[in-house]
């Protein structure tokens, strides 16, 4: 939802980058389970503002992560019970929070006054999660935070969650890694690939910071559907205005450096993109391709292979979606927000070829999932908090339709259709 005065407007770039070291791995060679099921979860988030009677003090949030079901047609009772602790300790976090920093801000709303200050900056701790995988392998998720508690600028950084599904176990970096000293060495070559022009390329500091944080297993990591992603916050190898770099080392890429159990792919898998970040994958052709989100004043655009796809409309707050289909088919869902509109409408990108080309879109559908069921008589959109279904199985996912000829919403159950856009059941 839209935070009133606390909006930031933005608008999104889908960048899609053919890969270049890997480019396509024999399908022979990649290591697709069809036995691997998808899981369906369900993320909520709760956002709280604390005011007195002078200004608003903090806003705050926590998001909370539950399983669809019981999981025992799945086998994954045990991802349950862990997920009903993560969020238990999430929900307290958030407390804690709010405990410690409300006095924070109301002291440095004194010491403003104090120096004749008439601007009172409200604190913010945000909390968001994306879910990179969930199947019956294995649960990633990327934890997003952003906080800022005075001075000249907030901090922000990921950090990744990974479970395996069936004993709900929280995994360690040498769970699923055969040898550190080969995965130092695979980080850092990559990193310099991703990143030619970086701070770091002189100099030593991220060679040792990669090696101190893989040694006592502290660095942030995600298991992804192919391969395994890793994210520095800033100022760990680069400066503040450098941002978040990550990157991926994929299955193929280094086979004999993952442990077996867990660089199985499935057939077929959705994942959740955190806007800005990079993302290599690889596809169940072989193919490999690289995904980011970004930002553009202009409005949505789409890049493929020095291409550039523009597009109107406005992504703030959105969750893209990659899908990546059996048959090598892969789409980006993008939930955006046009002008006049109230409520954002999915919109379905086509990157099977490299190119990207926009598929049609028939109906107003969306992933949103807590619009109201009259939703043509919302003037505006000021709830704090914004709900989104989880795409996690691209055979069978919940859309919320929008009839504009009725004015009313309802849910409805999707498939990915013949040319990407959803269809309903």
């Amino acid at each position: 939802m839209k935070l009133g005065k606390y909006l930031l407007k933005s608008v999104a770039v889908v960048a899609v980058l053919v890969m270049g070291p890997l480019g396509a791995v024999a399908e022979a060679d990649l290591r697709v389970d069809a036995s691997i099921k998808p899981v369906q979860l369900a993320v909520g988030g709760h956002t709280i503002l604390d005011s007195d009677a002078k200004n608003d003090l903090l806003i705050s949030s926590h998001t909370i992560v539950s399983l669809v079901g019981s999981g025992k047609d799945l086998g994954v009772e045990g991802l349950q019970k862990a997920l009903w602790d993560y969020s238990d300790k999430a929900i307290q976090l958030h407390q804690d929070i709010r405990t410690k920093m409300i006095p924070q801000a109301m002291e440095d709303r004194d010491e403003r006054l104090k120096g004749g200050g008439t601007f009172f900056p409200t604190f913010e701790s945000k909390h968001d999660v994306y879910v990179r995988r969930a199947d019956t392998l294995a649960t990633s998720l990327l934890e997003y935070s952003s906080s800022y508690e005075g001075g000249a600028h907030g901090m922000y950084g990921v950090w990744g969650r990974n479970f395996d599904s069936k004993t709900g176990k929280e995994l360690e970096l040498m769970d699923v890694f055969k040898d550190a000293n080969i995965l130092i060495g695979a980080i850092e070559t990559q990193l310099r690939r991703d990143y030619p022009k970086a701070s770091f390329i002189e100099g030593t500091l991220m060679e040792e910071m990669v090696e101190k944080m893989v040694l006592d297993c502290s660095i942030t990591w995600t298991l992804d559907s192919t391969g395994v992603s890793f994210y520095f916050n800033p100022y760990l190898i680069g400066s503040y205005s450098e941002g978040i770099f990550t990157t991926t080392i994929l299955f193929d890429e280094y086979p004999n450096l993952f442990k077996e159990k867990y660089c199985r792919m499935p057939v077929s898998y959705c994942m959740e993109l955190r806007p800005f970040l990079p993302v290599r994958t690889l596809f169940a052709d072989g193919s490999g391709t690289a995904v980011k989100i970004g930002s553009t004043d202009s409005g949505l655009l789409v890049m493929a292979n020095g291409s550039e796809l523009a597009d109107s409309g406005e992504a703030y707050m959105s969750r893209p979606v990659l899908v990546s289909l059996a048959d090598g088919r892969r789409y980006v869902y993008v939930d955006t927000l046009e002008a006049g509109d109230i409520c954002q409408r999915t919109r379905v990108y086509d990157i099977t070829t490299g190119r990207p080309v926009v598929v049609p879109m028939q109906e107003w559908l969306t992933r949103r999932g807590d619009i109201p069921e009259n939703f043509a008589q919302l003037k505006d959109d000021k709830d704090l908090d914004e709900i989104f279904y989880v795409m996690s199985n691209p055979e069978n996912f919940s859309m919320t339709k929008l009839d504009e000829s009725t004015g009313k919403a309802n849910q409805c159950y999707c498939s990915v259709g013949p040319n990407g856009a959803p269809v309903i059941k």
